[in-house]
């Protein structure tokens, strides 16, 4: 199920690499055009996975990459810090305000399985199925396969924007996608 997500694992060339971005954007906007464009897909599948509506998820992207760029200026992104970790917590703030401002929009996303997933699954009652699985799941569980499969996100910059070692993430990650497949596979039974 993880095959290929080895190459999510960032070598110390590329964090160099955006150290040196983020210090270029903080005095030249148009140098923050690479982040916007490393970061772009991930942040919205996230933002989409949380919200399932593609207006708000595309507002809420703009919103979130408006404020880096803004605290980027304002010097509130610390240098030699997690960029991506940075960045999805603007993402979860934004959520909570958009929740906030939108009480009849439920505070959960129907669980729905990653797309990742999907492509080891048939279609149909397996989707359905699967999806019962994740309904399974508690909130912290989703987060970590939303913020590792839909928004790629490497288990160091998880652990960062979780509070969390590495390892742990990975654990938690693990024991959650072992749970799904001890069940999928005791559900093969019935």
């Amino acid at each position: 199920m993880l095959k290929g997500n080895e190459s999510l694992v960032r070598n110390e060339e590329n964090i160099q690499d955006e150290d040196t971005l983020v210090e270029k954007a903080r005095h030249d906007p148009d140098a923050f055009a690479a982040l916007y464009r490393h970061y772009l897909t991930p942040l919205y599948r996230y933002l989409l996975r949380r919200l399932n509506n593609i207006h708000d998820a595309e507002d809420l992207t703009s919103q979130v990459f408006m404020e880096a760029l803004d605290g980027l200026i304002a010097h509130r992104y610390k240098k030699g810090g997690c960029f991506a970790a940075w960045l999805f917590t603007i993402a979860r703030r934004r959520l909570v305000d958009f929740y906030r401002q939108h009480p009849s929009e439920p505070l959960e996303d129907p669980p729905s399985p990653e797309p990742e997933l999907l492509t080891a699954i048939e279609k149909g009652e397996d989707v359905q199925r699967l999806a019962h699985l994740l309904a399974q799941l508690d909130e912290q569980q989703q987060e970590l396969l939303r913020l590792r499969f839909s928004a790629s996100l490497s288990f160091a910059e998880i652990g960062i924007l979780e509070g969390r070692s590495e390892a742990a993430v990975k654990m938690a990650v693990y024991r959650t996608l072992d749970f799904l497949r001890d069940h999928w596979a005791d559900d093969d039974g019935n």
